[in-house]
């Protein structure tokens, strides 16, 4: 027992070096691209290349791993990864920055198929729970933490992105130590579109709709910011709040969901998100002199919002799906996540450019104000959940098919039936 905790220790722990330098690489481009110039769709190409090339190095990785080893793979692409931070900024060209974020996203699906496979090895039915929660803490606490690396250096300088290149550099170190057994590969048969749809039509648009705004979010909120007049350190500190209040909404909405109907809920939480963009699109505008405390909690209740509504669609899926059917429609779902938010960022950066910065959040309330109408439909004319597959809410974060593993409603006793229409 204690030789497995301190080898999950030594998991997580290069799990939270990873998203600190993930976490300041992120902001630091979209910042830099704003101050080097780039255009909006510039900005967006880049962030829809990063999904692109996590959706393929997700499939690369699993068939590294079988060939070369968990260890060399996970050295090879943080390896990569932290040269990719550094080529940023030597190479200050728009094609190339598209070109490198390509090979990042693949670097980034890399480690995290690696970090995730062990981590699912090392769990077992009884504690797979509490690993999951620490890991998602892990996710937002250090996605937060890393933005405060602004108040170090200008990001305009080398600095930063020196910074970035040594934290994704030394998050090889602890899981290279690790004395734990390295886990076999595991590739989970998926389920298509038209299947999915058929058991949750909410769950599955819903999962492409979040795509679609945290891609754009993820990857233009540091333009935005920028470019309606904060300074970098601002920037930072604005994302850490939004990061922070996803962290925060997380257990009181997925309990909410959990004693109601969680359409219901899905529902009211899209009615909100649609709301604080409105305040964003008219209050705040294309232009804000100081940070406010109205903007601040804007920020705070954006991120509330948004970062539950991923995690509400796939507790949604798993209300009308089996035990066993679990992995292969909740990878499925990750994979539709993914693809929008290949698009998210590119369709946003458009709007950007014809309606300005605040564009960005135009595109997001439009797409939850949408998928709200979907949520309403469901709730007066879908079928009930079912009692016998109806489970907790689980907090995942958005990474790769291979964390699903982690979740404990996949693990339960099978149910007899299960509904086929939502």
């Amino acid at each position: 027992m204690r030789s497995t905790l301190i080898s999950v220790f030594a998991l997580l722990l290069s799990y939270a070096i990873l998203c600190l330098g993930h976490g300041l690489t992120n902001t630091l481009l979209g910042v830099r691209a704003t101050l080097l110039g780039f255009p909006d769709w510039v900005t967006g190409l880049m962030m829809s290349s990063y999904f692109i090339g996590f959706l393929a190095g997700a499939r690369i990785s699993s068939r590294l791993i079988s060939t070369v080893g968990q260890i060399r793979v996970f050295a090879a692409f943080a390896s990569l990864a932290s040269a990719i931070a550094l080529l940023h900024v030597l190479l200050l060209e728009p094609i190339t920055w598209i070109l490198l974020r390509f090979i990042y996203g693949m670097c980034l699906a890399s480690l995290y198929v690696v970090i995730e496979g062990w981590l699912n090895a090392l769990s077992t039915r009884e504690n797979r729970g509490k690993i999951l929660a620490v890991y998602m803490t892990i996710n937002f606490m250090s996605l937060s933490l890393g933005q405060f690396f602004f108040l170090l250096a200008n990001p305009s300088s080398f600095e930063l992105f020196a910074i970035a290149g040594i934290l994704l550099s030394i998050a090889l170190v602890p899981l290279s130590l690790s004395k734990s057994k390295q886990p076999e590969a595991s590739d989970a048969e998926h389920f298509g579109f038209s299947r999915l749809f058929a058991l949750s039509p909410l769950a599955t648009i819903g999962c492409v709709s979040t795509g679609l705004t945290m891609g754009s979010f993820w990857g233009l909120s540091a333009v935005y910011f920028t470019r309606i007049g904060l300074p970098p350190n601002e920037v930072a500190l604005t994302l850490s709040i939004t990061f922070f209040g996803g962290f925060l909404f997380q257990w009181p909405i997925g309990h909410l969901s959990d004693r109601h109907d969680r359409r219901f809920t899905i529902a009211g939480v899209l009615g909100f998100s649609a709301m604080v963009c409105l305040g964003f699109y008219f209050i705040i505008g294309d232009r804000i002199d100081h940070l406010t405390p109205s903007f601040l909690v804007l920020n705070f209740f954006f991120g509330g919002f948004i970062y539950t509504l991923y995690s509400l669609f796939i507790a949604l899926a798993n209300d009308f799906l089996k035990p066993q059917q679990a992995v292969k429609a909740s990878g499925s779902l990750i994979g539709f996540h993914a693809i929008g938010a290949i698009f998210g960022p590119l369709l946003a950066s458009l709007l950007m450019s014809f309606i300005g910065s605040r564009g960005l959040f135009f595109f997001i309330g439009t797409i939850n104000t949408m998928t709200f109408g979907l949520a309403v439909y469901q709730l007066i004319k879908g079928r009930a959940i079912p009692e016998k597959t109806h489970e907790a809410f689980i907090s995942l974060p958005k990474t790769t098919a291979i964390v699903i593993d982690l979740d404990p409603r996949i693990h339960g006793e099978e149910s007899a039936e299960t509904a086929t229409l939502d």
